[in-house]
């Protein structure tokens, strides 16, 4: 369940302030939408089950007094108990599947009267209960309240080192950096990074990387330090061969913030606060990966290090090591076309606890996810991979964890496993179909193949895949993939996600994506 629908709720802000401020909407509830018509040639999804027990209304979503920040219509989904008693909401009917699950999507209730009054009825037996919800009060002042006026170039106020420096050094313990106070993830620092501090605000501080660009950081990352910002100069350079890859050496003498950017074939380095004096590279290995590496000075406080290749990055991590930075580059599998997966390693990540959505019914998405890894753990070992779950119980597994988990694994492969849902005012009826999340370019390649795997399988409408900040596809060192095969919240799919038959199909069209990547991958 992805970060990207917080984002569309952020988008839904500005008119459902102006109903929590007393407005009413006088728009017309809206006509029931009808289903997506799938594919001719997908296959269907297992039927919905029939239920024909006592009326009892249960809401699953929103929750009593829940913050409803859609702008004007809003889903409400749930269960009655029975598929052959119909239900309407604030005197709307809503669509009741066979196993009494339902699914709602109807204009928000007025502010002056803020709930859902929900009847069930089958014959002359009837079933209500009262929901009342909460609208934000000033939601468009407390998103603009959130944005932070554009930093001025003040002068610093101190200096601060970013963490606490790890004697491994590697990026397990990477440092966030931000764009804006509370924004999205954007840089990763070496722990015991030296910055000026230039602003202290409510929970986070304002550093500057050099003389054209300042981030925040959560002020638990900022220490006070006795020392002064470094001069940091770029020295001669060298590639070196390792276990699984190259090696690019660019001694600094001290931790510099650094942004890497891939490119079709070439890694970019900026590092900042650093002046380039680089007169050699030398290149260690005869058969290198790496082609050239190139580098130039922007500013008096900014170097760049274009690492050029001689093919598509594959992973590669930056660590800090003997006052270097280093760039180690990830040589590629050997493939093996007629079994492409064989003496791979290949991690399934089985989405959540902690959190997660829930279905119409009560369908946890962690309870689905989990057989769903299962059994695609099962399909890639008949295919030759080696597999190793994040998580094997219903035991929670912190989301920082799991991509540790497969670094430290050294996999070939990363999927996480998980099922989708709406933020407030988006119409289920819409589009309720597959996706694919990845964040590293390296990744897309794999994202492509896994979607064209799911949607095979699984018929529902293809959403394409999608470049999102997601904690556990961030990882550098192996292409990384998030799956939402499926919506839980919408009752059809939540029903279907219940059988094994789909569970099975769920998890062969993303064993058929991976299988397909690294057969195509020698030819990239």
């Amino acid at each position: 369940m992805p970060l990207l629908r917080d984002l569309r709720a952020l988008l839904a802000l500005p008119l459902a302030a102006a109903i929590a401020c007393g407005g009413s909407i006088a728009t017309p509830a809206p006509a029931p939408s009808p289903p997506p018509v799938r594919p001719a040639t997908a296959p269907p999804l297992p039927p919905v089950p029939p239920v024909d027990g006592p009326l009892v209304v249960t809401v699953q979503y929103p929750s009593p007094n829940q913050q409803i920040t859609s702008r004007d219509s809003n889903f409400i989904f749930g269960s009655i108990g029975s598929g052959r008693a119909t239900l309407t909401i604030n005197g709307v009917p809503a669509r009741v599947y066979p196993n009494g699950a339902f699914m709602g999507w109807l204009v928000n209730p007025p502010a002056t009267a803020p709930r859902y009054e929900l009847v069930a009825a089958r014959g002359s037996d009837t079933a209500r209960t009262t929901l009342p919800i909460r609208y934000p009060a000033l939601i468009a002042d407390q998103v603009m309240a959130r944005l932070p006026a554009v930093a001025t170039r003040n002068d610093p106020i101190g200096v601060v080192q970013i963490g606490q420096p790890s004697a491994a050094g590697d990026t397990d313990r990477t440092i966030i950096g931000k764009p804006i106070e509370g924004g999205t993830y954007k840089w990763f620092f070496f722990p015991g990074t030296i910055v000026p501090l230039m602003e202290r605000t409510n929970g986070s501080v304002r550093v500057r990387l050099d003389n054209e660009l300042d981030v925040y950081l959560d002020s638990a990352d900022a220490l006070p330090t006795p020392q002064a910002v470094p001069r940091r100069v770029m020295s001669n350079m060298r590639v070196r061969g390792s276990s699984m890859g190259e090696d690019v050496v660019i001694p600094l003498g001290q931790r510099a913030p650094y942004f890497v950017e891939e490119g079709e074939r070439s890694i970019t380095l900026t590092l900042y606060g650093v002046l380039g004096n680089t007169d050699i590279v030398n290149y260690a290995s005869t058969d290198s990966m790496v082609r050239t590496v190139e580098w130039k000075q922007v500013g008096t406080e900014r170097a760049i290090v274009t690492v050029n290749l001689r093919a598509a990055p594959f992973g590669y991590l930056v660590l800090w090591e003997n006052n270097a930075l280093v760039l180690k580059l990830r040589g590629r599998p050997a493939i093996d076309v007629s079994r492409p997966l064989a003496g791979l390693t290949i991690a399934v990540d089985p989405g959540h606890p902690p959190i997660g959505a829930t279905g119409p019914t009560g369908l946890y998405e962690a309870a689905a996810t989990l057989p769903i890894g299962v059994r695609l753990a099962r399909l890639l070992e008949e295919r030759g991979a080696h597999v190793v779950m994040t998580r094997t119980t219903d035991a929670a597994v912190a989301l920082g964890d799991r991509p540790i988990i497969a670094r430290r694994a050294n996999v070939h492969a990363f999927v996480s496993i998980h099922l989708n849902a709406y933020a407030d005012g988006t119409n289920p009826f819409i589009a309720p179909g597959t996706g694919t999340y990845y964040f590293r370019s390296h990744s897309e390649p794999l994202a492509r193949e896994v979607q064209k795997g799911m949607v095979s399988q699984l018929g529902l409408i293809d959403l394409g895949i999608n470049y999102d900040n997601l904690a556990v596809v961030r990882g550098t060192w192996y292409p990384a993939v998030l799956c939402e095969g499926a919506f839980v919240i919408l009752p059809d799919q939540e029903a279907a996600l219940r059988t094994p038959e789909f569970q099975e199909r769920y998890a062969r069209g993303v064993a058929d994506g991976i299988e397909a990547y690294f057969r195509g991958l020698s030819s990239r």
